[in-house]
């Protein structure tokens, strides 16, 4: 089978490959779309590829990236029970169930698992069977105890998007978003855009939407800012603090890339005792620690790690969420390079790989 594998610093080839056999409790998976993350961009031309230790590295040569996909069964292991040949699935988690998360039921932060078919670097599994790579192939192996069914109705290309909703579901729920409470999101790229809809779902009014580039904004009030404010043009906070009187409630940073500024800007156009949320990979901060005492500001991380997939396919079975407009190219798995650059280069906001 074919299978697109990471060859070095920005350097991505498609190769033939074995193609796996399911084992007991395993799945075997045909990849019917594949989003490129932001972090899979980040990861294959990050800038200490040439200079990090190799234990230190995000990933490694002949690794398969590629977690945000839909898969349909095409052969069932042994011992399975509950799935048929032709349902869809997305990945949930592994865990091993054994660790110091997995024993306080807090399992999609196991220690010893990877989520979601991050890519293959040759770290044992928690569960026995061939190596978890990522989703940018045309097959994988699951396990099935950690898949969920995606329903009939969700249409294949959004139905790639549920890990991507989910992480936007995450911060929305990290942030404690309730009906009419002002959001922004700085950001709204790939991920941004899936925070967007999830706040919408949740009810926050006025929703606004903060980047650089007019492109974004305007598939933002697609899915469904009230108002988008380009950074570029104008100064965020000021326009923030206006519209909301006394500064938003919530602000979800969505950036990639390290942006510089972004968790100093949040802070500032946040409210007194509102909240910031960190989804993105912002640049390091400094912030006044008596202003920051004094505003109340609760600062803190969110990652999504498998709890949100099930509310994520709820929003798109019922039609609570509209991500199409985020769709902006189908590649397919032998230009997948082209994918990637168009990324790197701001021309696409999320690319689905089809095998």
């Amino acid at each position: 089978m074919k299978a697109a594998i990471v060859k070095g610093k920005g350097k991505i080839e498609v190769e033939e490959i074995p193609k796996p056999q399911p084992g007991p409790g395993m799945l075997l998976l045909k990849v019917l779309y594949c989003s490129i993350c932001g972090s899979d961009v980040e990861k294959l031309y990050s800038p200490t590829w040439d200079t990090a230790p190799e234990v230190m590295k995000a990933i490694h040569v002949n690794s398969i990236l590629g977690h945000e996909y839909v898969g349909r069964v095409e052969e069932i292991g042994s011992g399975v029970t509950g799935w048929k040949v032709g349902e869809r699935a997305v990945d949930l988690h592994i865990a091993c169930g054994k660790c110091f998360y997995c024993l306080r039921g807090m399992s999609d932060l196991c220690m010893q698992g990877r989520v979601r078919g991050h890519p293959y670097d040759g770290t044992p599994s928690p569960i026995p069977g061939p190596p978890r790579w990522g989703a940018f192939t045309e097959y994988v192996i699951r396990p099935a105890i950690s898949r969920l069914k995606v329903p009939d109705n969700i249409p294949d290309q959004e139905a790639a998007m549920t890990e991507p909703l989910a992480t936007g579901v995450t911060g929305v729920l990290a942030g404690g978003v309730k009906i009419g409470d002002s959001v922004v999101v700085i950001g709204v790229g790939h991920i941004g855009a899936m925070v967007l809809a999830a706040a919408k779902a949740a009810g926050a009014a006025p929703l606004i939407a903060v980047d650089l580039q007019q492109e974004r904004l305007e598939a933002a009030k697609k899915v469904g800012a009230n108002i988008v404010i380009n950074a570029s043009k104008t100064d965020p906070i000021k326009e923030v603090v206006s519209i909301t009187e006394a500064g938003a409630d919530i602000v979800i940073i969505a950036v990639a890339g390290n942006a510089p500024g972004v968790i100093e800007q949040a802070f500032e156009m946040v409210r007194y005792h509102g909240r910031v949320i960190i989804i993105g990979n912002s640049a390091p901060a400094t912030l006044p620690t008596g202003k920051w005492m004094t505003k109340e500001v609760r600062i803190e991380g969110a990652v999504h790690m498998g709890e949100s997939m099930i509310p994520s396919l709820a929003l798109l079975q019922y039609g609570r969420v509209n991500i199409k407009p985020v769709l902006t190219e189908v590649v397919p798995l032998a230009e997948i390079q082209r994918g990637f650059e168009s990324l790197r280069m701001g021309k696409n906001i999320a690319v689905l790989i089809k095998p």
